[in-house]
């Protein structure tokens, strides 16, 4: 793996260096876009709007507009001149029960491992939190953004979570229908939780497999060889709620 970042964590004024990595990666299927006439590559090209001619990304600077087509141009030189503690370190400002941190609010994972010399600090700011049950909140500047990140102790590790801030999370309430209650008998509401502790187990993540990505692939498997695609039926329709219930219960067993 390539680190993604490099600094240190500091909290109080403990220092550790560290490395950032993507804790994920993307496994689907890419296609490329072709012309339908002629099977011609479809590209996307950056081009200059004034003289018409494509530029490479060394060419290319960002500007901020203050005013019709007026910017104010920056370089990376200027971004690292930026005289916040976030862009080279990860700033932890402050512990907190994992508990408190709603799912919704988390984005992207990244593991950090500890660079040369942090290994001692490193491992024990792991201890510290595993028997704490804590984590970290803090800053991290990274790709020209500062963001809000959370620290937690991870299969041995730390993992780093990129946060949204409270101002990215739209409201539920916005939504029709959220929050809404309906009228629902015992007899529903008991057969729906022997349902799911019936189908209550130890999560395995390992038994879960890309479905639709295997199904895509016997398609073009199928269309290499010249085979006819089968469409297997659809779903047996059930007439009312308890029915459902009930034959999905019957199933499970």
């Amino acid at each position: 793996m390539r680190a993604t970042w490099k600094g240190s964590i500091s909290f109080g004024l403990v220092n550790i260096p560290v490395k950032v990595y993507k804790a994920t990666t993307q496994k689907e299927i890419k296609f490329h876009l072709l012309h339908s006439a002629d099977g011609g590559r479809i590209r996307y090209r950056k081009v200059c709007e004034k003289c018409g001619k494509e530029v490479s990304d060394e060419e290319i600077v960002r500007g901020y507009e203050i005013s019709k087509n007026e910017y104010v141009i920056l370089t990376d030189e200027d971004f690292e001149k930026i005289p916040l503690k976030s862009t080279k370190s990860i700033d932890i400002r402050q512990f907190f029960d994992p508990g408190e941190l709603g799912l919704i609010y988390y984005s992207s994972f990244y593991y950090i491992s500890p660079d040369k010399g942090g290994e001692k600090a490193y491992y024990l700011l792991k201890r510290a939190m595993e028997e704490t049950n804590s984590m970290g909140i803090g800053k991290m500047t990274m790709r020209g953004k500062e963001n809000l990140v959370a620290l937690r102790p991870y299969d041995g590790g730390i993992v780093l979570a990129q946060l949204h801030y409270i101002d990215e999370v739209r409201s539920p309430l916005e939504l029709p229908g959220w929050g809404a209650k309906a009228d629902i008998t015992e007899e529903e509401l008991e057969l729906a939780k022997k349902l799911i502790l019936a189908m209550k187990k130890p999560l395995k993540l390992e038994e879960f497999r890309d479905e639709y990505k295997e199904a895509l692939m016997q398609l073009i498997e199928a269309k290499l060889s010249g085979r006819e695609i089968v469409v297997s039926e659809g779903v047996e329709e059930v007439k009312s709620l308890i029915d459902a219930l009930k034959a999905s219960l019957e199933a499970v067993k």
